[in-house]
């Protein structure tokens, strides 16, 4: 019966957010869900990610350790344009991403100010400089309107513990499902094994591909 339930969650977060149900996987926290996702991803050594000053340390710590831990260049924008006006901060992106990026990390709500930032816009702008996206969404998801189909958000993450007036310790993470072949199962959870199957009870095992799509975190 919890496992019915767990699947009626899903579906209901997935349509809050605007997503399909197969593309969202459950986590402890935003935190574990960013971590999850910098970790799965298929790094090139020197691979270069975005991510602004005055983040939560979810939206920094992860994408630090990565890039010691795979060699990526890591640069640091200044969010202040986007204050002013949000054309000066798309275009400090839009050159941003002039060199080579492979991914922009980025809140949909700051945790400082409650600004909300142009997410739909930075994920344009990612894509057509052949970069991907990946969103903390914890601030926002429950009090701003979501919609990752139209948006074309590539990655997000987010706890229950805030607008979805949850608890601590609960959470979920996205991949966009044409996306999720491409991420390497380097974490798993209880039920998950390392090669994408879905442990059961008595040592069996069978093919689960929600797996690989929701960062081998499907539990």
């Amino acid at each position: 019966r919890w496992a019915e339930q767990r699947e009626r969650l899903r579906a209901k977060l997935a349509q809050l957010i605007g997503a399909q149900p197969s593309e969202l996987g459950f986590v402890s926290s935003t935190s574990r869900g960013i971590s999850d996702l910098a970790l799965c991803f298929p790094w090139r050594r020197g691979d270069r990610v975005l991510i602004f000053d005055g983040e939560f340390p979810s939206t920094v710590t992860p994408w630090q350790q990565v890039a010691e831990l795979f060699g990526l260049e890591l640069a640091v924008l200044p969010f202040a344009p986007f204050e002013q006006e949000t054309q000066l901060g798309l275009e400090l992106v839009r050159e941003a991403l002039r060199a080579p990026t492979r991914l922009l990390a980025v809140s949909l709500v700051r945790f400082q100010t409650g600004y909300q930032v142009p997410v739909a816009e930075l994920a344009a702008l990612c894509h057509a400089a052949g970069a991907e996206i990946v969103v903390d969404a914890v601030q926002g998801v429950g009090i701003v309107p979501v919609n990752l189909q139209s948006w074309q958000v590539d990655y997000l993450s987010c706890g229950a513990h805030k607008w979805l007036m949850g608890f601590e310790g609960a959470g979920f993470v996205y991949a966009r499902g044409e996306l999720a072949s491409q991420l390497r199962p380097r974490v798993v959870d209880l039920q998950v094994r390392p090669d994408g199957e879905r442990c059961e009870g008595g040592g069996r095992a069978r093919d689960h591909a929600r797996a690989r799509s929701t960062v081998t975190s499907c539990s």
